[in-house]
């Protein structure tokens, strides 16, 4: 992106267009005439945090707010899209380990304990607990060749198969943080890669060692320019982080973000070694003959079948081979209510669910969440 930050006009313009966006970023949705309801969602408000398909459900996740200490998670029937509400409050985190999904809340909305749990005969079994100081706030929740990991703001705590209890290993550093945190760990080695979306504030990446606990940055700026990358934490906000397929030690890695103009990119991250998998560029037109070059951004990634994987951008669904090769493109279709979620199930292989979780740090609007079928059988396709 070869905008100019240091120029005072263009920031006086960011900040009038912040302040007084403009009917094309007002829109519910560009694919959907409806608008939200007032409130949003009863249980998820209108930031839908994450989703999950399990046992031929889609599971979605919340922000919520200080007050209910995390937001609410519910299930909609893949069969007959019949909603259930599992938990109204709480949930910070959920994550699928091979088939089964787990969940990370609090016990109560003003406790410091902290639970994990398993979906097990169509109910949550607690499996294990902590407790945590209020400067210790979890972050996410994810899967790791280790076993489960909790990561917080100054420790790792792994729960290994079969163990109820967490072993501990306090940080060497400090997590960047952000609006929304997203983790991924590598299919080897002993680290787990966090990236940080803060909007037109940046974000970046840093990984942290499993076995020390030590927490590093990880950057790549090509040039000496205020916005230089392919990652740079004060302008690249990281949307998510997954398994690198075919490189077991490396993750890949989502930039995106829609603020006036459109960027992102998809990264190979191997330690301290950042490379682009996938850029789109298009050039632009904006006022008296000058011409901007934005690329596309992407707002997640997925793991896909054959050793491939997804990315979702504001404009399209990609399917790409293990080595980051494009094999497929779609355009996102138009969203329909189901049960209060707007979503869509014509895509071959994912749903895509409409957040506007972007829309707290940006003039996104409404941005895709890209949730993978778990096996996209015949009993799974849209019904309709």
């Amino acid at each position: 992106m070869s905008w100019n930050f240091t120029n005072p006009l263009l920031i006086l313009c960011n900040a009038t267009l912040l302040l007084f966006p403009s009917v094309q970023d007002l829109k519910t949705d560009p694919q959907s005439q409806e608008p939200p309801a007032a409130h949003g969602d009863p249980v998820l408000g209108e930031r839908i945090a994450g989703g999950v398909v399990s046992e031929r459900r889609l599971w979605l996740r919340g922000i919520g707010d200080f007050r209910a200490g995390s937001g609410g998670l519910i299930s909609l029937s893949l069969a007959d899209e019949t909603r259930q509400v599992h938990f109204e409050r709480g949930v910070l985190d959920m994550e699928k380990s091979g088939h089964d999904l787990w969940v990370l809340r609090r016990s109560s909305p003003d406790a410091r304990k902290f639970v994990v749990s398993v979906w097990k005969k169509d109910s949550f079994e607690d499996m294990a607990s902590f407790t945590a100081s209020e400067k210790d706030e979890p972050i996410s929740l994810l899967s790791g060749a280790a076993g489960l990991i909790v990561l917080s703001a100054r420790a790792i705590r792994i729960l290994s198969p079969g163990e109820r209890a967490f072993k501990l290993v306090k940080l060497k550093g400090k997590f960047r943080g952000g609006f929304q945190e997203t983790a991924g760990a590598p299919l080897g080695g002993d680290s787990v890669y966090v990236g940080f979306n803060t909007g037109e504030w940046g974000g970046g990446l840093q990984s942290v060692n499993l076995r020390t606990g030590a927490v590093a940055d990880v950057e790549r700026r090509d040039t000496k320019e205020l916005c230089a990358g392919p990652l740079n934490s004060d302008c690249d906000p990281v949307t998510g982080v997954i398994a690198d397929p075919q490189n077991k030690e490396c993750v890949l890695a989502s930039i995106g973000l829609v603020h006036i103009f459109s960027h992102g990119r998809i990264l190979r991250v191997c330690g301290k070694n950042v490379s682009v998998v996938f850029e789109k560029t298009e050039t632009v037109d904006i006022f008296n003959g000058k011409k901007l070059e934005m690329t596309d951004a992407f707002f997640g990634l997925a793991p896909a079948a054959e050793a491939g994987f997804w990315g979702i951008s504001s404009e399209a669904l990609y399917r790409f081979g293990g080595d980051g090769t494009k094999q497929e493109e779609f355009p996102l279709p138009k969203l329909e209510s189901v049960s209060g979620i707007f979503l869509s199930r014509k895509l071959p292989g994912v749903i895509v669910v409409r957040t506007d979780a972007n829309w707290a740090v940006s003039v996104s609007g409404y941005t895709p969440l890209l949730v993978p079928l778990e096996d996209p059988g015949p009993e799974l396709h849209n019904p309709h």
